[in-house]
């Protein structure tokens, strides 16, 4: 863990102009990165800033910091609200040698109290809720990869239809090299998957990855800044729903798809829901084992990591056993009822 101390004495230096740092609070858990926010006050004017860098042994999720930072600066510039990237040091002293970005702080909340209240106001207001989130993944499904500078440093599939097929095989390369056990069972459910690739997406987009409620900055009930890129990427933006933290279940889906789909001017093929849906839970595994390889290395001994990585690993592997072999819609039927959103009651699926 950063000293605080250090912080304040980096933004000071950094900043300068005789500004003063005058609160720093970190952000928990923080597992896979550490994240504190920053006030200052700079003249006559107050500041807020977000300090982001890799956690000691690293991140969990196998994706640079760089990489994060890359998507929010050609995302800034665009009709998609992100927080103003503001610089990045690839070997931060202050970090230990760590990467460390650097964005504005945003005036909101990921969380949105009471919206899970009961009455017809509060569904009403789930469902604007919905909405709003609906019209900026469509904002952001719609931007034009090679213009906005994303093609420079994403992976992009050669079309539509290998969409699914280019997610595929990067996923399956990244758990080749970073699995910390063989799991044949991860591997058989690979080869049953890769037997139902979409090859009919509509685009190819920019896509956010985890996305919806608890990951986007909310204030007045609308998403003044869309947070955590790290497993952004470019790819059929149907995807983007199977992992929206049960965005599809706060209103009518009926009416929050068709609304994404005349913000975006095409239709999403709802079949390839539920092949993202099963994917997803595949893509997990390779996500949270990459952790546990610093626990077992002695770099970051924190019980957290061995939790995600093998504990909730192997959930996930019993998850997909329960899977392999039966029609995609019946899998994805197992999954809607298996996950939950952490940030819905108990008895809501997400």
């Amino acid at each position: 863990m950063i000293d605080e101390a250090s912080i304040g004495a980096y933004f000071e230096a950094r900043l300068g102009s005789g500004a003063r740092v005058t609160r720093i609070k970190r952000t928990f858990p923080g597992i896979s990165r550490e994240t504190y926010l920053v006030w200052t006050q700079e003249g006559a004017a107050e500041g807020g800033y977000i300090f982001r860098t890799d956690s000691v042994g690293g991140p969990i999720c196998p994706v640079p910091l760089e990489f994060e930072w890359k998507v929010m600066q050609h995302l800034y510039p665009t009709a998609v609200p992100v927080a103003e990237p503001l610089w990045f040091d690839a070997a931060a002293e202050v970090a230990n040698g760590r990467p460390v970005m650097v964005r504005r702080l945003v005036d909101g909340s990921n969380d949105l109290p009471g919206l899970y209240d009961e009455g017809a106001e509060a569904a009403a207001r789930r469902q604007r809720v919905a909405l709003d989130h609906a019209e900026k993944l469509a904002t952001l499904h719609t931007l034009d990869l090679e213009a906005g500078g994303f093609t420079r440093f994403m992976d992009v599939p050669a079309s539509p239809e290998e969409a699914a097929r280019h997610d595929f095989d990067l996923w399956i390369g990244r758990w080749q090299t970073i699995r910390t056990d063989p799991m044949p069972l991860v591997t058989e459910a690979a080869y049953w998957l890769e037997e139902h690739l979409p090859r009919n997406a509509p685009r190819v987009s920019v896509c956010k990855g985890n996305n919806g409620m608890g990951e986007e900055i909310w204030k007045d009930d609308r998403i003044v800044a869309m947070s955590d890129w790290e497993l952004a990427f470019a790819g059929d933006p149907t995807q983007d729903w199977a992992l929206s933290q049960g965005m599809l279940t706060l209103g009518d889906p009926e009416v929050t798809i068709a609304h994404y789909e005349d913000v975006a001017g095409f239709r999403l093929p709802m079949e390839n829901l539920d092949f993202y849906r099963v994917w997803e839970v595949w893509k997990a595994v390779p996500t949270l084992n990459n952790g546990l390889r610093a626990f077992l290395s002695g770099e970051d001994r924190r019980v957290s990591r061995l939790n995600l990585g093998f504990g909730r690993v192997k959930l996930f592997e019993q998850l997909l056993g329960m899977m392999i072999g039966k029609p995609i819609d019946e899998a994805a039927a197992i999954v809607t009822q298996w996950r939950k959103s952490p940030y819905r009651p108990e008895n809501a699926a997400s």
